[in-house]
């Protein structure tokens, strides 16, 4: 069990976490990798959804991963 001190509080966007230092500790947090087989198809060309249902996770993953040889970077258009 850890202390409190050694606890780490997350950042509450996955964009947070494309720098070197927390990419580990993305990986650890992130869960959601049933999905990954279905948005790599090749019928798929968009995730689309609410705010907050992790989209974004998705694109750090592909992009700090070489999942299935799966080459991915992430450009924000604001």
């Amino acid at each position: 069990m850890k202390t409190i001190q050694e606890l780490i509080i997350p950042e509450n966007d996955a964009e947070n976490f494309k720098n070197r230092d927390k990419k580990q500790i993305f990986n650890e947090l992130f869960i959601a990798k049933e999905n990954l087989d279905i948005i790599l198809e090749s019928n798929k060309y968009f995730l689309i959804g609410e705010k907050g249902t992790g989209k974004t996770s998705y694109a750090v993953f592909f992009s700090n991963n070489d999942y299935k040889n799966t080459f991915a970077t992430i450009k924000y258009i604001r």
